[in-house]
């Protein structure tokens, strides 16, 4: 049994298949001998055969566990509905096992994606990468699962206008396995069923007003979806859907001169605002603003103070909103306090892991920002102006706007301004 897998099935022993066999010749031989009616012995006989017909269902016995995060909530972005969701592949193999293909199904049997090849490894990360010190989504996404190695897989299902919206996704995974002799198998299992979240997605006001502003690390990058904070032995993602806001001053650029203080960024200082009412449910203040821009190395992050001083709003029905980096001493609100839509709550600093000052907003399903999930929302009202190049070397450079018409594939950050 210990193989099984190498056959591709699991089957009851030998005899058992048989025994609904024996207990229809059976109940046949003794209903005649009692002259009961033939009506009555064809009834027991279909219900005798059900088990049989059951037991000769097979399942897949390859040595995997497969296992989904939080249901995705569809979220409208760049004009298109996406569906935000990972899955958990763990390999109990002794071999190594390459994951080959998967299949995204609806409610239906055609494929509404299909990832295979880059596209594949561009979203199957290593467990062991994530926590690497590099930003996820340049830690070198691989198909091979190590034997005893784990997966996380992280899916955006974006579907065109007209496509009927599934009410589950259903998963088809293509693996193999090499084994010492040489010879490969090939096996295709079904995997989790996701439910989705039928609810729209929450609709905030800005969280900043007043001027142009850029959208860093939204659902077009992928630093925030991929990253993992481990609390109390459960890893989450409460930053799956947040945004990294900077000003963009006059001259189209993030600061003045070098980017060394912290006054020389646009948007520090700025007034941040209250996306909606709500009542303050937990707050941070106290800790000091790291000067200007900043490596990462450079700053001693743990868990209490990666997200700087911050303010949580419960906003009720389980939407958390929380600000984080805001400037120490700057937070107009207590604890329990009630706030409206609009109402100034704190200044946009450079607290915690923050690498130059800018607001970090992010909406969740718990008070505490990092022991939550990330949950969708649309802004209310904004206008595309631009994008923004993925290059760091550009973004360091401080001038990063580029003409709405020049979007390409390698432009994923959007540059939007509230009105």
């Amino acid at each position: 049994m210990a193989n099984a897998f190498l056959n591709g099935t699991v089957r009851a022993p030998l005899l058992l298949p048989f025994l609904p066999v024996f207990l229809v010749l059976w109940f046949i031989q003794d209903a005649k001998l009692r002259g009961k009616s033939p009506l009555l012995i064809s009834l027991a006989v279909a219900i005798l055969l059900v088990p049989l017909c059951s037991l000769s269902v097979t399942h897949s016995g390859f040595p995997v566990d497969i296992v989904a995060g939080p249901s995705p909530q569809p979220v409208m972005a760049d004009g298109r509905c996406h569906r935000v969701y990972k899955l958990h592949l763990t390999n109990f193999a002794p071999l190594p096992i390459e994951l080959t293909r998967i299949d995204v199904l609806g409610d239906g049997t055609s494929a509404l994606a299909i990832y295979r090849g880059p596209m594949l490894e561009n979203v199957v990360i290593p467990v062991e990468k994530l926590s690497s010190p590099e930003s996820p989504s340049q830690s070198g996404a691989m198909r091979a699962i190590g034997d005893g190695h784990a997966v996380m897989i992280f899916l955006d299902l974006t579907l065109d206008s007209g496509v009927r919206p599934p009410a589950e996704l259903h998963h088809r995974f293509s693996l193999s396995v090499t084994l010492k002799t040489g010879a490969t198998i090939e096996r295709t299992l079904d995997g989790p069923i996701v439910t989705v979240v039928r609810d729209p997605a929450p609709v905030l006001r800005a969280p900043l007003g007043g001027s142009v502003w850029v959208a860093f690390n939204a659902l077009g990058a992928e630093d925030h979806r991929r990253s993992l904070n481990a609390v109390d032995g459960r890893e989450r993602i409460p930053q799956r859907f947040a945004i990294d806001w900077m000003r963009l001053g006059p001259d189209g650029r993030l600061f003045r001169g070098d980017g060394k203080a912290n006054a020389s960024f646009y948007g520090c200082g700025t007034e941040v605002l209250a996306v909606g009412e709500g009542r303050i449910s937990d707050l941070k203040d106290g800790l000091a603003d790291n000067v200007g821009s900043t490596e990462r190395g450079a700053r001693d992050i743990t868990l209490d103070n990666a997200f700087g001083n911050y303010l949580t709003v419960d906003r009720g029905l389980g939407r958390f909103a929380v600000y984080t980096h805001l400037q120490p001493g700057s937070l107009r609100v207590k604890l329990g306090d009630t706030v409206k839509a609009g109402q100034v709550l704190a200044l946009l600093g450079n607290s915690g892991n923050s690498d130059a000052p800018h607001l970090h907003f992010q909406l969740v399903n718990a008070t505490s920002p990092v022991e939550s999930e990330g949950i969708p929302y649309e802004l209310e009202t904004y206008r595309q102006l631009g994008v923004v190049p993925e290059d760091p070397s550009v973004q360091d450079n401080g001038a990063v706007l580029l003409p709405k018409e020049q979007e390409t594939d390698s432009l994923c950050l959007v540059l939007v301004v509230s009105d």
